[in-house]
């Protein structure tokens, strides 16, 4: 009798073989499409398209960026999820890797400017000493007269203006590397 049982869970695996999928693994690898597809919906849809994916799922994250309601924008990531479940992903997954590591590394980066410029706001006795070494082309001058100019607009009680200057010429020092 169970010689005549058809096993209908049948998948290919990576290599091609068939392997007998438990429903709980299916429900694993499911949710982890999902969950590619939540990472995908939470990107700007111009960085959706970038991703090389199929026109009808790149249309289906348009249509969830236009929704409002909650239940709509849940209908909608169900029905890209089940879209991801018909695709190849390894090659979106890389790329959604790539992307995290890029953005993290970009806040690694906008941190350690915010903690330079913290510093010479401070006027720590080793951060201009730091920045030199970092970035020797650094007119020294202008950068105390931003300390100077930062320290007295914090006295004034008046908005950061001259913090804000000296955060973005550090940046710009940062972007020519």
């Amino acid at each position: 009798m169970t010689e005549d049982f058809d096993i209908m869970n049948d998948e290919l695996d990576e290599n091609g073989d068939e392997e007998y999928l438990s429903r709980s693994e299916k429900k694993r690898r499911s949710t982890a499409r999902q969950k590619i597809g939540e990472d995908l919906a939470c990107m700007p849809i111009t960085a959706v398209r970038s991703f090389g994916l199929p026109p009808a799922l790149v249309a289906a994250f348009e249509d969830y960026h236009k929704y409002s309601k909650h239940e709509a924008k849940r209908r909608q990531m169900q029905f890209i999820g089940k879209m991801l479940r018909e695709i190849d992903i390894t090659e979106i997954e890389a790329r959604l890797n790539d992307y995290h590591a890029g953005r993290a590394s970009a806040t690694a980066d906008f941190h350690h400017l915010e903690r330079l410029r913290d510093g010479l706001m401070a006027e720590k006795a080793d951060a201009l000493d730091d920045m030199l070494e970092m970035y020797p082309a650094a007119d020294v001058q202008y950068v105390r007269q931003l300390v100077r100019n930062g320290k007295k607009e914090i006295a004034a009680g008046k908005p950061p203006k001259a913090a804000r200057t000296l955060f973005r010429y550090l940046r710009d020092f940062e972007e020519q590397e």
